[in-house]
């Protein structure tokens, strides 16, 4: 009989299951604050069965522990049907943040690991990690290859991690984001002899094994004084940033490819153009969206490139669909991950995409997958970015770029200088800022450019770029801006802001906003005061 040691520290979120199906509802559509999900669960969604949920995991788990379940190799299969995306736990309100099931998971594949219980494709992977430096079972010495013998300089700020799978399997990925760099003129290094990551071991349950690479790394990392960290890779990035963070303590700086690019483009304004128009959608890994809490930066992106149409997919951000091949299974159930991407692929097709972009290699390789000759382009957003980049048009890029950051600039000094505009606000609201100098680039969602503010203990915090969970995000035309940051009292811009928002104008200027979060909450935030003064809202104790 197997012994679940693991598995038992879990045992009082277990219990907290109610057994609701939230996790996995089919034919019903679950209320969450901002939308309706439905069918959250991408493997139960192509197997039917109630065991390939959270709900029936844990009745499983349960009488795994309680001995009236024997283990054995249907079981063991069982175990690595699960993706370990965690959309489970976006619609479990059983506990604050939802039942972790993909930690439950692990548990259990950490059990089965210690007693022997393994998949033999999987010890094959962690044999080639260890002899090889990666889980292809290829030769370490043709790992950077890809780099035609490129000699990089070691004392460069920015060290490019470019990740197992981007150096053997999706070498495009590799080579748009070298290019783009370039193109950027971002001084950086790629380590000869880089290592993997082993993010994959964890997920298997090898956790062992996973600890001594992890810390194998890290001190590879504090020999070569790394202080910062560029990722393409979304299982890399989520490995190092969260993974690695919960051994030790660490001061390096990790950025996936996509933060490091919208923080980049915020302060240094180019140009990206489709040559041909395209309808473009994102979608959110796993490892970078739910897992990191990454969803802005992509998107913020995508939106910057000229002749193209971006539509977000009905399963987005926290609620996004998986792409199937995480967790193991496009290892161990590579006809289950390709069914899931098949299913994720028709969402994109539904809705007329022409391309469907990702942050990561293992999701793009998966996604390609299941395309069965469908008429729907999969690319990285290192890619798309590379595709579009405007390079000939430098000089213009600088010129517009100008009057890019001074509207930006002189908005944020303006709210800089009268912090008290924000001051009836609960401390952690935030908030985005969209400039947009024509209404059509409002309904296109082109902003000029964009900021958030953050309101602290002390005052307020400005910051470029969206931030990934506004309250509200106001979209503010040129026109206003500069109207606005001429009032020198709290009461006078409100009173224009006002004006701006109740008799909009294409000329004179226009405000408009999108909610977040319900008005109730908005309201006990604070914002309803300044609403008030700005004749938005008539009474907030009426609402």
């Amino acid at each position: 009989m197997a012994i679940f040691s693991e598995l038992k520290k879990y045992q009082d979120m277990m219990d907290f299951c109610g057994k609701c199906g939230d996790c996995a509802s089919s034919g019903t559509q679950i209320t969450t604050a901002k939308r309706h999900v439905t069918k959250p669960c991408p493997v139960k969604n192509v197997l039917g069965f109630e065991a390939y949920d959270a709900r029936g995991r844990i009745l499983i788990l349960k009488k795994l522990i309680d001995e009236k379940l024997d283990t054995d190799n249907s079981i063991l299969k069982w175990a690595y049907t699960c993706t370990g995306c965690g959309s489970c736990k976006e619609t479990c309100l059983a506990i604050e943040g939802g039942i972790n099931t993909p930690l439950l998971m692990e548990a259990l594949r950490q059990d089965f690991v210690n007693q022997e219980l393994k998949i033999e494709k999987h010890q094959q992977i962690l044999d080639s990690i260890l002899q090889n430096n990666n889980p292809y079972n290829e030769p370490k010495e043709i790992r950077s290859k890809i780099l035609s013998g490129r000699k990089f300089n070691p004392d460069a700020e920015y060290l490019v991690f470019l990740g197992c799978t981007s150096s053997y399997r999706q070498q495009n990925i590799a080579l748009s984001t070298i290019e783009l760099l370039d193109n950027l003129g971002i001084e950086y290094s790629i380590l000869e002899n880089e290592p993997c990551c082993g993010s994959i071991l964890k997920r298997y349950g090898y956790k062992n094994e996973f600890e001594t690479i992890a810390r194998k790394n890290l001190e590879l990392f504090k020999k070569n004084k790394i202080k910062k960290i560029i990722f393409p890779c979304a299982g890399c990035y989520r490995t190092f940033k969260i993974d690695y963070a919960e051994l030790d303590k660490i001061s390096i700086q990790f950025y996936h490819l996509t933060e490091f690019l919208d923080q980049y483009f915020n302060e240094n304004f180019y140009k990206f153009k489709m040559k041909h128009h395209k309808k473009i959608s994102y979608h959110d890994p796993c490892h970078l969206g739910r897992h990191s809490g990454v969803y802005e930066a992509p998107r913020s992106l995508l939106k910057r490139i000229k002749n193209s149409n971006f539509i977000e997919l009905d399963a987005l951000r926290n609620y996004s669909h998986c792409c199937g091949a995480g967790g193991g299974v496009k290892s161990s159930e590579p006809d289950l991950a390709q069914k899931i991407a098949v299913n994720r692929n028709e969402e994109a097709i539904e809705k007329g995409i022409e391309i469907l972009v990702s942050a990561c290699p293992f999701c793009e390789k998966n996604l390609k997958d299941g395309l069965n000759g469908a008429n729907l382009e999969i690319l990285d957003i290192s890619e798309v970015l590379l595709r579009s980049i405007e390079k000939e048009m430098e000089s213009q890029i600088m010129d517009d770029s100008e009057s890019e950051i001074k509207i930006g600039k002189k908005y944020m000094k303006f709210l800089a200088q009268y912090p008290d505009i924000f001051s009836d606000l609960v401390t952690g609201s935030i908030l985005d800022f969209a400039i947009y100098v024509k209404l059509d680039d409002l309904e296109e969602e082109r902003p000029l450019c964009c900021f958030n503010v953050l309101r602290t203990e002390n005052g307020i915090a400005l910051k470029s770029g969206k931030a990934d969970d506004p309250d509200l995000e106001l979209a503010v035309s040129t026109d206003a801006v500069n109207k606005l940051v001429l009032n020198d009292t709290k009461s006078d811009y409100a009173k224009q802001f006002g004006i701006f928002y109740n008799e909009p104008d294409e000329e004179d200027g226009w405000i408009d906003f999108v909610l977040h979060k319900r008005t109730k909450t908005l309201i006990k935030m604070g914002y309803g005061k300044f609403a008030e003064e700005a004749g938005i809202l008539e009474d907030e104790d009426e609402i």
